[in-house]
């Protein structure tokens, strides 16, 4: 079904085709990018903006450069994993640089413009650029991938949507980025024809689409979990909070918990934030509720929901998820929003899937 049955819509079919082309909706409720089977979340730049701004709110750290860098990583793998980039003796550069804003296009992550280079440095600038960072690692890492040159970078971001990248020359030998591989077990699904949120996609200009007004993107899981990688390297003297609202089953590292509830209070945040309205008058509602706010970013699907309590207590079955401290979270806020007040939540793992229990926060006499 469609998000909201207007008369007036005022999608792009032609941007809504390419993108169900490349990127697939599976009865699990993620969004599989094509070219490399790689899950995506695909949500508005606003609602990234906030939930990274909370991120580095509960960890009282700065975590632009990680993000950027994280950016790069990734970006440098997708290209790896791509088709390799056109070979000319003719405007080579400049055939590169439209493949990769081709690519950019689809993903709504801006467009890549060359300002200057000469023997030691390169100057790029992203326009219409989604998250400064985001726009920095990834411009460096697509220019390194069209000159087959390792470079150093630092950014400047000159509002309007524009991000300059300056790049000097960088001779260390740096291997290309491995594989990311989550910590938790996944089922992968089947490509299906259910509804996502790029389904109703409006081109507003190169590198930018909207979807009911709201500038959207595609942000690879790959890129997420390279951010968590490098961010919880500097968590180690950070204090877990006494008054968690969340539990990690088999989760032993310490920085990996701090960070993992960090995301998901953030996620919580920014949900509540949004001013959605959730209503649950039964448990099975779980599933419609999951649908709309989960499956619908490509974030996962609720399979099963079962009461364990008479207090709105109640626990989930996804068999996939597109990180489980982005998804608790999200479930968090969407729990508070229709019980009206505070919850926790308990993640574990399986073969099966993912199980999520939610409840309410206090015991309630």
């Amino acid at each position: 079904m469609p998000l909201v049955d207007d008369p007036m819509d005022e999608s792009t079919p032609w941007l809504i085709d390419d993108l169900k082309e490349r990127f697939g909706p599976t009865d699990c409720g993620l969004i599989l990018d094509q070219t490399h089977d790689q899950p995506v979340w695909c949500l508005t730049v606003s609602g990234f903006e906030r939930w990274f701004s909370e991120v580095e709110g509960c960890l009282d750290q700065t975590l632009g450069r990680r993000l950027a860098h994280a950016a790069a990583e990734s970006e440098e793998w997708h290209w790896n994993q791509s088709p390799s980039l056109p070979k000319s003796w003719f405007k080579q550069q400049n055939k590169r640089i439209s493949t990769i804003n081709a690519d950019w296009n689809l993903r709504g992550q801006g467009q890549l413009g060359f300002l200057e280079n000469n023997a030691q440095s390169s100057t790029v600038i992203v326009a219409n650029r989604t998250f400064t960072a985001l726009a920095a690692g990834m411009g460096n890492a697509a220019w390194e991938s069209i000159q087959e040159h390792r470079f150093r970078f630092q950014w400047s971001d000159r509002g309007a949507g524009e991000t300059v990248v300056e790049m000097t020359d960088d001779s260390r030998q740096i291997p290309p980025p491995t594989p990311s591989i989550p910590s938790w077990k996944d089922r992968t699904g089947i490509i299906c024809d259910h509804e996502r949120l790029f389904h109703r996609a409006r081109h507003e200009i190169d590198g930018l689409w909207t979807v009911e007004g709201n500038r959207a993107m595609m942000l690879s899981q790959d890129c997420i979990l390279r951010f968590e990688h490098l961010a919880t390297s500097y968590l180690a003297t950070t204090d877990r909070s006494s008054d968690s609202r969340t539990t990690w089953a088999g989760i032993e590292s310490h920085d990996q918990i701090v960070f993992w509830d960090a995301m998901a209070e953030a996620s919580r945040r920014q949900f509540l934030a949004s001013g959605e309205l959730v209503l649950i008058a039964s448990v099975e509602h779980w599933i419609d509720v999951a649908n709309r706010h989960l499956s619908l970013f490509g974030l996962g699907r609720v399979s099963a929901a079962r009461n364990i309590d008479d207090n709105g207590g109640v626990e989930l079955t996804l068999p996939s998820t597109f990180h489980p401290a982005i998804v608790t979270g999200r479930l968090l806020g969407c729990w508070e929003r229709a019980e009206g007040r505070g919850a926790k939540a308990k993640w574990s793992c399986s073969q099966d899937g993912h199980t999520i229990v939610l409840e309410s926060r206090r015991e309630i006499a």
